[in-house]
């Protein structure tokens, strides 16, 4: 049985017995239950949710669910193995988001490993070796444009307040592009700032002390020169000469 650490103040609160109980009881007829998260990597909280990948024989549908079980917020995945499969391929990867692949990968099986965990895990070290999609010439220039026009809200802002939410537009797409045009995995929200940590821990302080000053002084110049300085390999910023043409079908008749 997998060894779990303890997080919780009772034994009936820990996640092996948590995750076991729900194995034997709303999880019946599954191969196994993955614990993933925070849990699996020693960094959970009093607050830190449970998370689960449920691997049946076969499901009529992929599906996620939240809920409350002895104490833990539980955020749960059920999976067959063609529908992780689906996921890691078709829908995961070409986003490139591998958290999907990195809680099956380090999930951590109960009651026990099996040839469905097996199975799992090793598609998902596959698709975690395979890394990300190369962004296209298109989708990079689509992803200029649209940080040229977050940052030109930053320059000129009339209320504090769309200052604010330029800047949270700007975070998440500035940190994302910075991880996908480096070919590398991408995240969300929290998130975000581990990923670029792990390409480049000087980018991604340089980054945080830029927002920073943005978010608690209301200065979006070293914000505004990171994004330039990110964003110049590729060309810069981008409005002249931007071109996008949507299909000739989409028109009402």
């Amino acid at each position: 049985m997998a060894n779990f650490p303890n997080t919780r103040s009772s034994p009936l609160h820990s996640p092996i017995f948590a995750a076991k109980d729900l194995f034997d009881s709303r999880y019946q007829g599954a191969d196994a239950v993955l614990v993933a998260g925070s849990v699996v990597r020693g960094e959970a909280s009093q607050h830190s949710d449970l998370d689960l990948v449920v691997i049946f024989p076969k499901v009529r549908a992929a599906y996620r669910e939240s809920f409350t079980h002895m104490g833990w917020p539980v955020e749960a995945f059920i999976h067959d193995l063609e529908t992780l499969r689906y996921f890691f391929y078709r829908i995961d990867q070409p986003a490139g988001s591998s958290t999907l692949c990195e809680m099956v990968k380090e999930g951590l099986e109960v009651p026990t490993a099996c040839k469905a965990t097996v199975e799992a895990k090793h598609l998902a070290g596959e698709v975690l070796l395979a890394g990300p999609p190369p962004l296209t010439f298109e989708e990079i220039e689509d992803r200029r444009y649209h940080i040229s026009e977050m940052i030109d809200d930053l320059r000129d802002p009339r209320t504090r307040h769309e200052l604010n939410a330029a800047a949270a537009r700007v975070y998440g797409d500035l940190a994302d592009f910075y991880c996908r045009s480096r070919g590398a995995w991408t995240s969300a929200g929290k998130g975000l700032l581990k990923r670029m940590r792990q390409q480049d821990p000087v980018m991604a302080r340089r980054f945080s002390e830029a927002f920073d000053q943005l978010f608690q002084h209301g200065l979006p110049a070293a914000v505004i020169g990171l994004s330039e300085e990110m964003l110049a390999p590729y060309g810069g910023f981008l409005f002249d000469a931007y071109r996008r043409e949507v299909s000739p079908n989409w028109r009402a008749t």
